[in-house]
């Protein structure tokens, strides 16, 4: 399913994209690389942290295209 039919659905509001937004969301991103980096926690809670920076970089991809 593409962008275009979740938005046609409504499930998908276009938004003019904000620079400070943007930026926010990769910050959150790079801090939750490096805390999937910490040596000493278990490897559930490494990836935890890497997948939610994946997340965090692909909603920063979606709010910098609107």
């Amino acid at each position: 399913m593409s962008l275009k039919e979740w938005q046609a659905n409504g499930w998908l509001i276009e938004q003019s994209a904000v620079q400070k937004e943007v930026l926010f969301l990769l910050a959150i991103a790079d801090r939750e690389l490096a805390d999937s980096r910490v040596e000493g926690l278990s490897a559930d809670a490494r990836f935890g942290h890497a997948y939610s920076a994946a997340l965090q970089a692909a909603a920063a991809a979606l709010a910098a295209c609107g």
